[in-house]
């Protein structure tokens, strides 16, 4: 599969690990140097505005879906590509979806996690075929990952839906999973 534009989810906040930020950083500059569109929330804080930053400071193509009503702390970045403003955090996740041919999540919270889960299970249903990856800081997804596995193990998550999503420790890895990734639409309630 070709990949044009990711949008990558990640935290709003640096997280108190450099490395964090580090592996933003390093995102942006690889997605930038190879002329893949970086989709993401539009915000200039944690790291959302390292790796827009850093794919901006490459010479990358930055879109940005900002949901204006969503928040009062938050700033927009004012220096990318393209911004979007939305009304709301659903419209905001349709649309970096739309304008995207896969998803990296970089370390975060809540927010991230949402936004991963659903554009897995819309991967899931066939709404979309989005591959998506984790993009690991010194380990900081093996619970997750334990967690998903988990739930293969307990009937709750097929194997193959399990396998939706890659894990890597590089950037230049994890868009190699996205590109040989198997999204092809499997029933879930079949067998």
């Amino acid at each position: 599969m070709s990949i044009a534009s990711v949008s990558v989810f990640c935290g709003s906040s640096p997280g108190t690990d450099p490395r964090f930020g580090e592996m933003a950083a390093q995102l942006g500059t690889h997605l930038g140097e190879r002329d893949i569109k970086l989709v993401f929330g539009g915000s200039d804080a944690g790291l959302m505005g390292i790796v827009a930053d850093a794919h901006l400071a490459a010479g990358g193509h930055v879109i940005g879906v900002y949901p204006d009503e969503t928040f009062s702390r938050d700033v927009s970045h004012d220096g990318l590509s393209e911004l979007h403003r939305v009304s709301s955090m659903h419209e905001r996740k349709a649309t970096m979806y739309e304008l995207s041919d896969a998803v990296i999540a970089l370390p975060g919270g809540y927010g991230t996690l949402e936004e991963l889960f659903e554009a897995l299970t819309w991967t899931q249903l066939g709404i979309h075929a989005l591959p998506a990856a984790l993009l690991d800081v010194d380990g900081f997804w093996d619970p997750f990952v334990a967690f998903l596995d988990g739930c293969v193990e307990a009937g709750f998550l097929k194997e193959a839906n399990r396998a939706l999503l890659g894990v890597a420790s590089s950037p230049g890895d994890a868009l190699t999973a996205l590109e040989r990734a198997d999204v092809t639409y499997r029933e879930k309630w079949s067998g």
